[in-house]
């Protein structure tokens, strides 16, 4: 069975040596007194020198490790929390100082359309007449219908044209200000996600104006290739990683489930797999990010943390400690297989039990790099 392991690293270390002529024949003595590399190839580094570089070491042991798909796939906002805000009357249009990313409460003002300098005028103003209008007649035929002079069925007639422009000045009027000018409002609370419209633009009734996201869910659209068409229905979970920073997140710690998965493509090669989870403030819709579908089949193999693994010329390595001797470390060569975002697995270079460096692995390959070979001294 092939073993798999993951080791965590940390940031570059500084690495500064006295080179003053009067202390040279000291130096020469003493060699390097925190760290050097051995002529066998050992690095060495003090245990002081480890705690202050925030070296740490774990003995690496088997553990359940799931399979892993890695792909591409995007940030995208749940469909039950975003709307689409549209205009309620043609005219023009005035979005004020609103932009895309500018927070909404429910009912704020999104936009303004004037009607007065456009095709038949101001459409409010037109709306009150028709109403009036409407009312008169209305009241008009109900005395009618008491002489019976009009049919009860001229009386429904009126009724509804009175009823239809009651319901069309309302919608306007509920909305308007008092300038008579037509205000569109945000259905939720959230930001605006996107504007379709500039201030300026002329509008017909039902053209999109914005987009509103309330932000509290978002999704996970993962592309899968169809050459893992078989293994896609036992997908249970996935870690990302966004392109804006290195940190991996756990949709499980997010509160992430599995929403759908496709049963063909698209026609682009690709199945899309969609997970929902909550949105915890630090991550942008619409982003791309790196994803690590985790399978229900796993299989037991050392794993340890991505950090641990440094790269040389294209050679992963990681820093074995030596068991008799805490300040002496080997470095080893390793095979990998796929990373699930945080861990990797060993694939070969590593048995149960061995003394792994899982954080500060970038100090200690300095140490190799930097450091002075035993038995070295300096002409002058």
């Amino acid at each position: 069975m092939a073993l798999c392991v993951m080791v965590n690293g940390c940031g570059p270390r500084e690495h500064a040596h006295e080179h003053e002529h009067e202390h040279a024949h000291e130096h020469e003595a003493h060699g390097h007194e925190h760290e050097h590399e051995h002529e066998d190839g050992k690095i060495e580094v003090s245990p002081e020198r480890q705690e202050v570089l925030g070296i740490r070491v774990e003995a690496v042991a088997e553990g359940p490790f799931s399979e892993v798909i890695r792909t591409s796939g995007q940030i995208v906002s749940s469909a039950g929390d975003e709307m689409t805000v549209v205009a309620k009357s043609e005219g023009i249009v005035s979005l004020g100082k609103l932009g895309e990313g500018s927070p909404v409460s429910r009912g704020a003002r999104i936009a303004t359309i004037s009607t007065r300098s456009v095709g038949s005028g101001d459409k409010l103003a037109k709306a009150q007449i028709t109403l009036e209008t409407a009312r008169k007649e209305y009241e008009r035929d109900l005395q009618l219908r008491e002489n019976n002079i009009v049919s009860e069925s001229h009386l429904d007639q009126s009724r509804m044209a009175y009823e239809h422009a009651r319901v069309e000045y309302e919608a306007l009027a509920a909305g308007s200000t008092s300038s008579g000018e037509i205000v569109v409002s945000s259905p939720l609370s959230g930001f605006v996600k996107s504007l379709t419209v500039r201030s300026g633009d002329y509008v017909e009734t039902g053209t999109p104006i914005a987009t509103v996201s309330s932000n509290r869910k978002l999704w996970l659209r993962a592309d899968v290739s169809e050459k893992y068409y078989g293994r896609i229905a036992s997908v249970r979970d996935a870690d990302f990683v966004t392109s804006y920073g290195d940190q991996a997140y756990s949709l499980k710690d997010l509160g992430g489930k599995l929403v759908s998965y496709g049963r063909a493509s698209d026609g682009d090669f690709y199945i899309p797999v969609i997970f929902e989870f909550d949105n915890r403030g630090d991550l942008v819709p619409g982003s791309y990010v790196d994803v690590y579908l985790k399978t229900s089949a796993s299989s037991r193999c050392i794993t340890v943390p991505l950090e641990a693994v440094v790269e040389d010329q294209g050679v992963h390595y990681v820093f074995v400690r030596e068991e008799d001797d805490d300040d002496c470390f080997e470095k080893r060569e390793v095979s990998l297989g796929q990373s699930d975002g945080s861990r990797v697995p060993i694939l070969k270079g590593l048995e149960e039990g061995e003394l792994v460096v899982v954080a500060g692995a970038v100090h200690v390959k300095l140490a190799g790099v930097t450091a002075v070979p035993a038995g070295h001294t300096h002409s002058h």
